[in-house]
């Protein structure tokens, strides 16, 4: 698979392997393999898939169906303007003896002229891995020109003061956010419910290739790990699996000044659920960049139903 099709600079940040179309049908099938451990995307302690590599698969299978499929030039410009994860059968993202093989079969459905200097689509899919079913991820994406996106990057500009300077506050534990590995986490704790954000350009997972402005799928992860840590404050010690994400994307936002994450436990959405929500928005200044619900469950209920 070509790094050009799905927008990355390093042939290890590939995941995806190979795809094809239906044309009767329009159905399009998305082959990938992950590996069984990587820098940034790490197995937990129980062996599940970290659900974030999932939400970069289909990132990336957005990008490659456009381009492979639609005909959108290498040199459009993508912006993402939401996405959401539901994982209904976690099981079969447990890492195994060897790399786990993932499939999206899925629907790209233009919104759009591409001819015109502005492209619309909502990629849609469902996620099998391991040969079972594991649930359905969508994004909308927007491919435009270089003039457009320089008029839609610079609508909104948030003041800055000079160089970025590393933000005060001491980075919360790996296990307080979700994460294995400390140079990943991205959080500080600033009061109830409120985190700071610590980008590192030069983190080779989160700016995998030169950005001009904070990445989204950072955003994700930063999300991701604001949820853990209010479940852990709220006084939840179990461990938890994310299985759903949804996240609309309003603002770009710059590196070169402060990011703050708001935390907000919710109800469960039905008696006796063990999904636990919890409602995040991502500021600079007072922008928002993004807002997000991420839902988690416990992991000891992430098992395969007992055969009967």
């Amino acid at each position: 698979m070509s790094r050009a099709l799905v927008h990355r600079a390093a042939v290890s940040e590939v995941f995806l392997t190979d795809g094809c179309r239906s044309a009767e049908t329009e159905r399009i099938l998305i082959a990938a393999q992950w590996p069984r451990s990587h820098a940034l995307y790490q197995p937990d302690a129980a062996g599940f898939s970290d659900p974030v590599l999932l939400v970069e698969t289909v990132r990336q299978a957005a990008v490659y169906a456009a381009h492979r499929f639609h005909d959108v030039p290498l040199t459009r410009r993508f912006i993402f303007c939401d996405l959401r994860l539901d994982i209904e059968a976690p099981h079969p993202l447990r890492v195994g003896a060897t790399p786990l093989h993932v499939v999206l079969d899925g629907r790209f459905e233009p919104e759009g002229d591409l001819a015109a200097e502005r492209f619309g689509a909502r990629y849609s899919t469902t996620v099998h891995a391991g040969g079972q079913y594991c649930g359905r991820a969508s994004v909308r994406l927007l491919a435009v020109g270089d003039e457009l996106y320089d008029a839609l990057r610079y609508r909104v500009s948030t003041p800055v003061g000079g160089p970025r300077q590393a933000r005060p506050g001491t980075l919360l534990s790996p296990t307080e956010v979700g994460q294995v590995r400390p140079e990943n986490v991205l959080l500080s704790r600033e009061g109830a419910g409120r985190y700071g954000m610590h980008l590192a350009t030069g983190h080779p997972g989160y700016f995998e290739h030169a950005c001009d402005h904070v990445p989204g799928m950072a955003l994700v992860e930063a999300f991701r790990q604001a949820g853990h840590q209010t479940l852990r404050r709220s006084g939840d010690l179990r461990s938890h699996l994310m299985t759903g994400c949804e996240v609309r994307f309003d603002a770009f936002g710059e590196l070169d000044a402060p990011v703050t994450i708001l935390a907000q436990e919710q109800p469960a959405p039905s008696v006796g659920s063990d999904d636990l929500p919890v409602r995040l928005t991502a500021f600079q200044g007072e922008v928002v960049l993004a807002r997000a619900t991420t839902t988690y469950r416990p992991r000891h209920t992430c098992q395969p139903a007992a055969a009967v």
